[in-house]
């Protein structure tokens, strides 16, 4: 009996310098190295993923035609990560909308999942670093001029970023962890450039959901999870349309 062909499309083998390449762009897109920051020099880069230092050249030339790091030379010189461009990025999320609820509803999903069994999971190491996220949130939206800084929105951020990986690593659950911080890698820098202050009770939804990872309440902090995604999400959309209108 002669069988139906298999809908697959050809292998490629993924060069060298586009593995490099997916490293640095997403320890980027979760805040792991914020605007301002320095890679590490190529050839600390190269020993360190264990290539040349011909493939990280090639991996940092795409970034820089991607406009995510600066690559400054001489004595002072260095791969620093850019600073967002505020209104072509603007103009990306007003035109992306729709990608933004979708990669919210993934987020509801998964994070919820996540926080339902970091509940029932979560270790005293996972509570202390959760608790060392929240207080680092604390100080930077502790006052107005702190909640106005540039480099305090972005390291309110990558705090952020932390927290909630630290829940998705510590629900146990590999496939979640990958599928969080696919989600959040693309939003990290567009928000950050359309986000010119924090709220003064930005923080206030990380707090009920440790209390009650803590508690080991797994319906309470799937709730608030929840309640922070889509909570996010609108602000994200008003912002959106808010600055898009700008000229």
């Amino acid at each position: 009996m002669a069988t139906s062909p298999i809908a697959i499309a050809p292998v490629r083998p993924a060069a060298a310098h586009e593995l490099v390449l997916e490293q640095l762009q997403r320890a980027i897109q979760l805040g792991r190295f914020l605007p301002g920051d320095r890679l590490p020099a190529e050839r600390d880069l190269a020993l360190q993923l264990n290539v040349s230092r011909t493939t990280v050249r090639a991996a940092i030339s795409v970034l820089q035609h991607r406009g995510l790091v600066e690559v400054k030379r001489g004595a002072t010189g260095g791969i620093e990560v850019r600073r967002p461009d505020s209104g072509s990025k603007r103009r990306q999320l007003l035109g992306a909308l729709h990608e933004i609820r979708v990669v919210y509803e993934y987020r509801y999903a998964v994070e919820c999942a996540a926080a339902r069994l970091a509940a029932q999971r979560r270790t005293s190491a996972d509570l202390a670093a959760l608790q060392r996220s929240l207080e680092e949130m604390n100080v930077l939206t502790g006052s107005a001029a702190a909640r106005r800084t540039p480099e305090n929105i972005a390291r309110f951020q990558a705090a952020d970023s932390a927290f909630h990986l630290t829940i998705a690593e510590a629900s146990g659950n590999p496939m979640l962890l990958k599928a969080i911080e696919d989600a959040r890698a693309g939003m990290f820098l567009p928000i950050g450039a359309i986000f010119q202050q924090l709220e003064d009770n930005a923080n206030d939804f990380h707090a009920l959901i440790l209390a009650s990872i803590e508690a080991r309440d797994g319906e309470a902090a799937a709730a608030a999870m929840g309640a922070h995604i889509i909570e996010g999400r609108n602000r994200l959309e008003a912002m959106a349309r808010r600055h898009a209108r700008k000229p």
